[in-house]
Protein backbone atom coordinates (compact mmCIF):
# COMPACT_ATOMS: atom_id res chain seq x y z
CA UNK A 1 0.00 0.00 0.00
CA UNK A 2 2.85 2.50 0.88
CA UNK A 3 4.53 1.59 -2.61
CA UNK A 4 1.10 2.51 -4.43
CA UNK A 5 0.55 5.63 -1.98
CA UNK A 6 4.40 6.92 -2.97
CA UNK A 7 3.85 6.49 -6.58
CA UNK A 8 0.41 8.06 -6.80
CA UNK A 9 1.57 11.22 -4.75
CA UNK A 10 4.55 11.16 -7.00
CA UNK A 11 2.48 11.46 -10.03
CA UNK A 12 0.32 13.79 -8.80
CA UNK A 13 3.70 15.94 -7.89
CA UNK A 14 4.97 15.73 -11.25
CA UNK A 15 1.70 16.42 -13.40
CA UNK A 16 1.12 19.45 -11.56
CA UNK A 17 5.09 20.82 -11.54
CA UNK A 18 4.91 20.21 -15.24
CA UNK A 19 2.66 22.37 -15.85
CA UNK A 20 3.64 25.62 -16.00
CA UNK A 21 0.51 27.60 -15.25
CA UNK A 22 0.14 25.21 -12.16
CA UNK A 23 4.11 26.85 -11.02
CA UNK A 24 3.07 29.96 -11.57
CA UNK A 25 -0.67 29.88 -9.63
CA UNK A 26 1.36 27.99 -6.65
CA UNK A 27 4.62 30.85 -6.62
CA UNK A 28 4.00 33.83 -9.21
CA UNK A 29 -0.07 34.60 -7.89
CA UNK A 30 0.53 34.31 -4.39
CA UNK A 31 3.12 37.07 -4.46
CA UNK A 32 0.91 39.15 -6.93
CA UNK A 33 -1.91 39.01 -4.65
CA UNK A 34 -0.15 39.87 -1.36
CA UNK A 35 1.32 42.93 -3.26
CA UNK A 36 -2.20 44.27 -4.81
CA UNK A 37 -4.26 43.67 -1.99
CA UNK A 38 -1.70 44.68 0.24
CA UNK A 39 -1.09 48.03 -1.37
CA UNK A 40 -4.69 48.20 -2.36
CA UNK A 41 -7.35 46.92 0.10
CA UNK A 42 -6.90 49.08 3.06
CA UNK A 43 -9.78 51.34 5.10
CA UNK A 44 -7.51 54.10 5.53
CA UNK A 45 -7.97 57.02 3.62
CA UNK A 46 -5.60 59.33 1.90
CA UNK A 47 -4.93 61.96 -0.83
CA UNK A 48 -8.43 64.16 0.70
CA UNK A 49 -9.77 66.97 -1.30
CA UNK A 50 -11.31 69.11 0.87
CA UNK A 51 -13.65 72.17 0.67
CA UNK A 52 -14.21 75.06 3.71
CA UNK A 53 -16.75 77.86 3.83
CA UNK A 54 -15.55 79.82 6.25
CA UNK A 55 -18.16 82.35 7.76
CA UNK A 56 -16.33 83.47 10.91
CA UNK A 57 -12.83 83.93 9.75
CA UNK A 58 -11.64 84.14 13.25
CA UNK A 59 -8.31 83.07 15.11
CA UNK A 60 -9.89 79.56 15.85
CA UNK A 61 -11.25 78.74 12.55
CA UNK A 62 -8.07 79.84 10.77
CA UNK A 63 -6.47 77.54 13.63
CA UNK A 64 -8.23 74.38 12.84
CA UNK A 65 -7.75 74.83 9.39
CA UNK A 66 -4.30 75.03 9.68
CA UNK A 67 -4.20 72.00 11.58
CA UNK A 68 -6.89 70.17 9.28
CA UNK A 69 -4.31 71.51 6.25
CA UNK A 70 -0.73 69.87 8.04
CA UNK A 71 -2.47 66.74 8.31
CA UNK A 72 -0.64 63.98 6.75
CA UNK A 73 -4.27 62.73 4.50
CA UNK A 74 -5.20 65.91 3.34
CA UNK A 75 -3.90 67.06 -0.09
CA UNK A 76 -5.46 70.15 -0.58
CA UNK A 77 -7.95 72.27 1.08
CA UNK A 78 -9.88 74.60 -1.17
CA UNK A 79 -11.73 77.47 0.72
CA UNK A 80 -15.39 78.59 -1.25
CA UNK A 81 -17.76 81.47 -0.93
CA UNK A 82 -20.79 80.02 -0.44
CA UNK A 83 -22.54 76.82 -0.44
CA UNK A 84 -23.81 76.81 -4.32
CA UNK A 85 -19.88 76.79 -5.24
CA UNK A 86 -19.52 73.92 -2.20
CA UNK A 87 -22.59 72.01 -4.14
CA UNK A 88 -21.02 72.17 -7.47
CA UNK A 89 -17.39 71.21 -6.39
CA UNK A 90 -19.41 68.31 -4.71
CA UNK A 91 -21.45 66.95 -7.50
CA UNK A 92 -18.57 66.89 -9.81
CA UNK A 93 -16.51 64.81 -7.53
CA UNK A 94 -13.71 67.81 -6.84
CA UNK A 95 -13.78 67.33 -3.24
CA UNK A 96 -14.40 64.65 -0.18
CA UNK A 97 -16.19 66.34 2.40
CA UNK A 98 -16.09 70.04 3.38
CA UNK A 99 -16.21 72.27 6.60
CA UNK A 100 -18.48 74.88 7.30
CA UNK A 101 -17.99 77.63 10.39
CA UNK A 102 -20.58 79.77 11.68
CA UNK A 103 -20.13 83.58 11.97
CA UNK A 104 -19.71 82.88 16.18
CA UNK A 105 -17.22 79.64 15.96
CA UNK A 106 -14.49 81.91 17.39
CA UNK A 107 -16.48 83.85 19.61
CA UNK A 108 -17.87 80.78 21.05
CA UNK A 109 -14.52 79.17 21.39
CA UNK A 110 -13.22 82.33 23.49
CA UNK A 111 -15.98 82.31 25.50
CA UNK A 112 -16.01 79.38 26.28
CA UNK A 113 -19.04 77.85 24.97
CA UNK A 114 -19.49 74.80 23.09
CA UNK A 115 -18.42 75.99 19.31
CA UNK A 116 -20.33 74.21 16.72
CA UNK A 117 -19.29 72.79 13.52
CA UNK A 118 -20.49 71.63 10.15
CA UNK A 119 -19.05 68.50 8.20
CA UNK A 120 -20.43 67.82 4.98
CA UNK A 121 -19.54 64.42 3.30
CA UNK A 122 -19.90 63.18 -0.08
CA UNK A 123 -22.43 60.06 0.39
CA UNK A 124 -21.72 58.56 -2.46
CA UNK A 125 -18.13 57.64 -0.69
CA UNK A 126 -19.17 57.26 2.28
CA UNK A 127 -16.65 54.35 3.53
CA UNK A 128 -14.40 56.96 2.64
CA UNK A 129 -15.98 60.14 4.07
CA UNK A 130 -16.57 58.83 7.46
CA UNK A 131 -13.11 57.72 7.84
CA UNK A 132 -12.00 61.33 7.10
CA UNK A 133 -14.41 62.59 8.93
CA UNK A 134 -13.01 60.78 12.00
CA UNK A 135 -9.74 61.97 10.97
CA UNK A 136 -11.38 65.68 11.26
CA UNK A 137 -13.42 65.30 14.76
CA UNK A 138 -9.85 64.12 16.13
CA UNK A 139 -8.15 67.09 15.01
CA UNK A 140 -10.70 69.30 16.32
CA UNK A 141 -11.12 67.13 19.61
CA UNK A 142 -7.40 67.16 19.72
CA UNK A 143 -7.50 71.21 19.95
CA UNK A 144 -10.26 71.28 22.29
CA UNK A 145 -7.92 69.75 24.51
CA UNK A 146 -5.14 71.88 24.37
CA UNK A 147 -7.60 75.01 24.71
CA UNK A 148 -9.16 73.24 28.02
CA UNK A 149 -5.40 73.02 29.86
CA UNK A 150 -3.99 76.36 28.75
CA UNK A 151 -7.77 79.11 28.94
CA UNK A 152 -8.84 78.86 32.54
CA UNK A 153 -12.68 79.90 31.03
CA UNK A 154 -12.77 76.73 28.72
CA UNK A 155 -15.00 73.96 30.60
CA UNK A 156 -12.68 71.01 29.71
CA UNK A 157 -15.21 68.06 27.70
CA UNK A 158 -15.21 64.93 29.33
CA UNK A 159 -13.78 62.36 27.09
CA UNK A 160 -11.96 59.15 27.78
CA UNK A 161 -7.82 58.73 26.66
CA UNK A 162 -7.81 55.73 23.73
CA UNK A 163 -5.30 53.46 23.64
CA UNK A 164 -5.03 50.48 20.91
CA UNK A 165 -3.20 47.52 21.98
CA UNK A 166 -1.04 45.27 19.88
CA UNK A 167 -1.60 47.58 16.45
CA UNK A 168 -1.29 51.07 18.02
CA UNK A 169 -1.20 53.47 14.84
CA UNK A 170 -3.97 50.99 13.37
CA UNK A 171 -2.05 49.96 10.87
CA UNK A 172 -4.33 48.78 8.31
CA UNK A 173 -1.88 46.58 6.95
CA UNK A 174 -1.24 44.90 9.55
CA UNK A 175 -4.29 43.35 9.40
CA UNK A 176 -4.85 42.67 5.63
CA UNK A 177 -1.51 41.07 4.72
CA UNK A 178 -1.27 38.15 7.38
CA UNK A 179 -5.07 37.17 6.68
CA UNK A 180 -4.25 37.20 3.38
CA UNK A 181 -1.80 34.13 4.47
CA UNK A 182 -4.87 31.77 5.04
CA UNK A 183 -7.28 32.87 2.25
CA UNK A 184 -4.50 32.34 -0.27
CA UNK A 185 -3.49 28.26 1.51
CA UNK A 186 -7.14 28.05 0.97
CA UNK A 187 -7.48 29.25 -2.39
CA UNK A 188 -4.75 27.03 -3.72
CA UNK A 189 -5.83 24.08 -1.64
CA UNK A 190 -9.26 24.36 -2.95
CA UNK A 191 -8.18 24.64 -6.59
CA UNK A 192 -5.84 22.12 -6.69
CA UNK A 193 -8.03 19.72 -5.06
CA UNK A 194 -11.20 20.81 -6.91
CA UNK A 195 -9.71 20.01 -10.27
CA UNK A 196 -7.67 17.09 -9.65
CA UNK A 197 -10.55 14.56 -10.17
CA UNK A 198 -12.58 16.48 -12.77
CA UNK A 199 -8.90 17.21 -15.10
CA UNK A 200 -8.02 13.32 -14.83
CA UNK A 201 -12.05 12.80 -16.31
CA UNK A 202 -11.59 15.30 -18.83
CA UNK A 203 -7.81 13.96 -20.13
CA UNK A 204 -9.48 10.17 -19.95
CA UNK A 205 -6.45 8.71 -16.92
CA UNK A 206 -9.51 8.64 -14.22
CA UNK A 207 -10.69 5.03 -15.94
CA UNK A 208 -7.32 4.13 -15.21
CA UNK A 209 -7.94 4.59 -11.79
CA UNK A 210 -10.89 2.76 -11.83
CA UNK A 211 -9.10 -0.17 -13.12
CA UNK A 212 -6.11 0.17 -10.92
CA UNK A 213 -5.04 -1.92 -7.71
CA UNK A 214 -5.36 1.91 -5.55
CA UNK A 215 -8.45 1.85 -2.84
CA UNK A 216 -10.36 4.87 -2.45
CA UNK A 217 -8.38 5.90 0.73
CA UNK A 218 -5.43 5.93 -1.32
CA UNK A 219 -6.84 7.30 -4.04
CA UNK A 220 -7.81 10.49 -1.64
CA UNK A 221 -4.51 10.53 0.02
CA UNK A 222 -2.65 10.53 -3.05
CA UNK A 223 -4.81 13.56 -3.73
CA UNK A 224 -4.56 15.05 -0.61
CA UNK A 225 -0.79 15.22 0.37
CA UNK A 226 0.23 17.32 -3.22
CA UNK A 227 -2.44 20.02 -2.28
CA UNK A 228 -1.50 19.61 1.78
CA UNK A 229 2.27 20.64 0.38
CA UNK A 230 1.16 23.24 -1.85
CA UNK A 231 -1.04 25.18 0.61
CA UNK A 232 1.46 25.35 3.38
CA UNK A 233 3.80 26.47 1.20
CA UNK A 234 1.87 29.29 -0.19
CA UNK A 235 0.83 29.70 3.06
CA UNK A 236 4.73 30.04 4.87
CA UNK A 237 5.57 32.02 1.32
CA UNK A 238 2.78 34.36 2.19
CA UNK A 239 3.71 34.83 5.88
CA UNK A 240 7.26 35.57 4.56
CA UNK A 241 5.73 38.20 2.61
CA UNK A 242 3.91 39.70 5.40
CA UNK A 243 7.16 40.12 7.68
CA UNK A 244 9.37 40.96 5.64
CA UNK A 245 7.90 43.07 2.28
CA UNK A 246 5.40 44.70 4.63
CA UNK A 247 7.12 44.89 8.09
CA UNK A 248 3.81 43.24 9.87
CA UNK A 249 5.21 42.13 13.69
CA UNK A 250 5.26 39.12 14.27
CA UNK A 251 4.85 38.78 18.28
CA UNK A 252 4.23 34.64 18.43
CA UNK A 253 5.12 31.24 17.73
CA UNK A 254 6.12 30.02 14.26
CA UNK A 255 5.92 26.43 15.02
CA UNK A 256 2.31 27.12 16.50
CA UNK A 257 1.46 28.61 13.04
CA UNK A 258 2.73 26.01 10.77
CA UNK A 259 1.12 23.47 13.04
CA UNK A 260 -2.04 25.08 13.16
CA UNK A 261 -1.86 25.51 9.32
CA UNK A 262 -2.09 21.71 8.42
CA UNK A 263 -5.17 21.20 9.86
CA UNK A 264 -6.59 24.11 8.33
CA UNK A 265 -5.69 22.80 5.06
CA UNK A 266 -6.49 19.49 5.71
CA UNK A 267 -10.29 20.83 6.14
CA UNK A 268 -9.98 22.56 3.14
CA UNK A 269 -8.68 19.64 1.15
CA UNK A 270 -11.95 18.05 1.82
CA UNK A 271 -14.26 20.19 0.48
CA UNK A 272 -12.39 20.58 -2.27
CA UNK A 273 -12.31 16.51 -2.90
CA UNK A 274 -15.83 17.00 -2.57
CA UNK A 275 -16.40 19.40 -5.93
CA UNK A 276 -13.55 17.25 -7.76
CA UNK A 277 -15.82 14.15 -7.48
CA UNK A 278 -18.90 15.88 -8.28
CA UNK A 279 -17.84 17.81 -11.04
CA UNK A 280 -17.58 15.97 -14.37
CA UNK A 281 -15.62 19.14 -16.01
CA UNK A 282 -12.43 21.43 -14.71
CA UNK A 283 -14.93 24.46 -15.65
CA UNK A 284 -17.64 23.11 -13.22
CA UNK A 285 -14.98 22.23 -10.74
CA UNK A 286 -14.25 25.87 -10.93
CA UNK A 287 -17.62 27.04 -10.34
CA UNK A 288 -17.96 25.38 -7.71
CA UNK A 289 -14.84 26.30 -5.83
CA UNK A 290 -16.15 30.19 -6.10
CA UNK A 291 -19.88 28.66 -5.01
CA UNK A 292 -18.16 27.45 -1.77
CA UNK A 293 -15.07 30.04 -1.64
CA UNK A 294 -17.03 33.23 -1.53
CA UNK A 295 -19.62 32.04 1.57
CA UNK A 296 -16.54 30.66 3.47
CA UNK A 297 -14.48 33.97 3.04
CA UNK A 298 -17.73 35.86 4.03
CA UNK A 299 -18.73 34.66 7.05
CA UNK A 300 -14.93 34.11 7.93
CA UNK A 301 -14.34 37.61 9.46
CA UNK A 302 -11.54 38.40 6.56
CA UNK A 303 -13.65 41.04 5.92
CA UNK A 304 -16.12 42.04 8.69
CA UNK A 305 -16.45 40.64 12.49
CA UNK A 306 -18.32 37.79 12.87
CA UNK A 307 -20.01 39.48 15.92
CA UNK A 308 -22.08 41.94 13.61
CA UNK A 309 -23.57 38.73 11.52
CA UNK A 310 -26.74 38.17 12.74
CA UNK A 311 -27.02 35.06 15.73
CA UNK A 312 -27.55 32.02 13.31
CA UNK A 313 -25.13 33.36 10.75
CA UNK A 314 -22.78 33.56 13.77
CA UNK A 315 -23.61 29.53 14.75
CA UNK A 316 -23.05 28.72 10.65
CA UNK A 317 -19.82 30.84 10.82
CA UNK A 318 -18.41 28.38 12.93
CA UNK A 319 -18.48 25.98 10.39
CA UNK A 320 -16.00 27.86 8.66
CA UNK A 321 -12.41 26.53 8.96
CA UNK A 322 -11.27 30.05 8.13
CA UNK A 323 -12.66 31.35 10.94
CA UNK A 324 -10.52 29.74 13.32
CA UNK A 325 -7.50 30.13 11.44
CA UNK A 326 -7.97 34.01 11.05
CA UNK A 327 -7.59 33.86 14.82
CA UNK A 328 -4.74 32.00 15.00
CA UNK A 329 -2.97 34.01 12.05
CA UNK A 330 -3.94 37.52 13.65
CA UNK A 331 -2.71 36.21 17.62
CA UNK A 332 0.33 34.95 16.12
CA UNK A 333 1.10 38.63 14.48
CA UNK A 334 -0.09 41.00 16.47
CA UNK A 335 0.42 39.40 20.12
CA UNK A 336 1.93 36.21 21.43
CA UNK A 337 -0.86 33.84 21.30
CA UNK A 338 -0.07 31.06 23.87
CA UNK A 339 -0.40 27.41 23.11
CA UNK A 340 -4.17 26.87 24.66
CA UNK A 341 -5.71 29.75 22.85
CA UNK A 342 -4.19 28.15 19.64
CA UNK A 343 -5.92 24.51 20.72
CA UNK A 344 -8.90 25.92 21.47
CA UNK A 345 -9.09 27.05 17.74
CA UNK A 346 -6.78 24.17 16.42
CA UNK A 347 -9.54 21.46 17.47
CA UNK A 348 -13.01 22.77 15.55
CA UNK A 349 -10.54 22.15 12.43
CA UNK A 350 -9.31 18.91 13.31
CA UNK A 351 -13.33 18.25 13.68
CA UNK A 352 -13.88 20.11 9.89
CA UNK A 353 -11.20 17.86 8.68
CA UNK A 354 -12.53 14.98 9.76
CA UNK A 355 -16.31 16.06 8.20
CA UNK A 356 -14.82 16.93 4.87
CA UNK A 357 -12.41 14.49 4.51
CA UNK A 358 -14.87 11.44 5.48
CA UNK A 359 -17.54 12.94 3.37
CA UNK A 360 -14.84 13.08 0.33
CA UNK A 361 -13.45 9.59 0.99
CA UNK A 362 -17.44 8.30 0.86
CA UNK A 363 -18.42 10.34 -2.37
CA UNK A 364 -15.08 9.15 -4.14
CA UNK A 365 -16.36 5.86 -3.14
CA UNK A 366 -19.35 6.23 -4.55
CA UNK A 367 -18.43 7.48 -8.07
CA UNK A 368 -15.17 4.68 -8.25
CA UNK A 369 -17.92 2.21 -7.98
Amino acid sequence: MLGRLFASVLKEIIVFWRDPRARAMLFVVPVVQVTVFGLAATLEVHHVELAVINDDNGRWSRELIARVEAAGFVDRVTPVADMADFSARLERRQILLGLQFPADFSRDVAAGHPAKLQVIIDGRRSNAGQVAASYLLAIAGELGLELAGTDPQFVEPPGAVVRHWFNPNLNYRWFMVPNLSASLSMIIALMITALSIARERELGTFDQLLVSPSTPLEIIASKTIPALLAGGVVGLLTVALAIFAFGAPFQGSFLLLAAAMFPFVFSVVGVGLVISSIARTQQQAVLGIFFVMIPIMLISGFATPVENMPWWLQYLAAASPLKHFLIVVQGSFLKSMPAIEVWHNVWPLLVIAAVTLTTATFVVSRRLQ
